[in-house]
């Protein structure tokens, strides 16, 4: 350190400054503790003046939703309104349904009852083959016997013939 200098000040808190018996300090003391006061106060000044705007804005922003809520909302007659043309629209698409129904019905009524008909054909056609295969299995059997008489009787006319060859040759 210099010779004559001043010593370095000696920083002290706004109580300690204000409890010394030097009036300079006991001044400078309560400079501090106004400035460290003023400090505070700004800052809890600034986060009110925040939460002001913040709840300004916040309830700005709830009138104007709560005016587009209610532009947006429907009055009772529109309720009413559209229940009976939900209620119209419900008993018109029943109303279609049924007359499917019943149309669908109809058209299975007469799918049935030609069903039943082409039966009806197809046993009286299954009667018809029954009775053309009798037919033709007797017809297989008189072939089968006319076959039968046509080989005896060209035996018996061998035999016949034989028999006429031999008396032939025995006469001189």
């Amino acid at each position: 350190m210099e010779a004559g200098a001043p010593p370095p000040p000696q920083v002290k808190t706004p109580q300690e400054a204000a409890a010394s018996a030097d009036p300079v300090e006991k001044l400078e003391g309560v400079h501090l503790w106004v400035a460290q006061l003023d400090r505070k106060l700004q800052t809890r000044f600034l986060a009110l003046a925040a939460a002001t705007v913040l709840a300004l804005a916040a309830g700005i922003v709830a009138v104007v939703l709560a005016l587009g809520v209610e532009d947006d909302s429907a009055t009772k007659s529109q309720l009413a309104d559209l229940r009976d043309q939900v209620d119209e629209a419900s008993r018109s698409a029943s109303n279609a349904a049924e007359d499917d129904v019943a149309d669908l019905d109809d058209r299975l009524a007469d799918i049935e009852s030609q069903i039943e008909a082409i039966r009806a054909d197809q046993s009286g056609s299954d009667r018809e083959l029954s009775v053309v295969q009798d037919d033709i299995a007797d017809l297989r059997d008189q072939v089968s016997q006319a076959e039968q008489a046509a080989k005896d009787a060209a035996t018996a006319a061998e035999d016949a013939q034989n028999t006429a060859d031999e008396n032939a040759n025995e006469t001189p």
